[in-house]
């Protein structure tokens, strides 16, 4: 939505009340501060909306069940202990605990112990370089889509 021209935004902000009116199930829309402004030019759909921050996440025990949940998924031969308190520090020090942080640090980190062969992902891997190619991924996602 964010990326299209004015005249794409109002189709779909447009495309969303039909789903809202015709349809009758709840609809939940997620996104950045960006896009919840564009939702927000609908008068319609402001009425309709309430927005919600995600909080940042915190070394609790529903981040210890997140990083397990992750654990279990990851294509990787061996266990990831990353629920361990030790992983769940350098993981929320690497990220903030920005749950788009956290995924994509995952994901390099799984992909590097893919390369490298340890097929698991240990604290070494979790690395202060790791985690700065994940903010700079991320930032460069961003910048290609806006230029695209």
């Amino acid at each position: 939505m964010l990326q299209g021209s004015f005249r794409e935004r109002r189709i779909f902000l447009s495309a969303l009340r039909f789903l809202a009116n015709d349809l009758r199930i709840p609809l939940v829309c997620l996104g950045t501060n960006e896009a919840k402004q564009a939702l927000m030019t609908d008068q319609q759909l402001a009425d309709r909306f309430e927005a919600f921050a995600l909080p940042a996440w915190t070394d609790d025990a529903a981040f210890a069940q997140l990083l397990k949940s992750f654990g279990a998924i990851l294509p990787l031969q061996k266990r990831s202990e990353l629920w361990e308190p030790k992983m769940r520090k350098r993981i929320l020090s690497l990220t903030d605990g920005v749950m788009g942080r956290v995924c994509r640090l995952l994901e390099n980190a799984a992909t590097l112990a893919i390369k490298t062969g340890a097929e698991c992902i240990r604290i070494e891997i979790l690395t202060d370089q790791l985690g700065s190619e994940t903010l700079v991924s991320i930032s460069d996602r961003r910048t290609r889509r806006a230029a695209g």
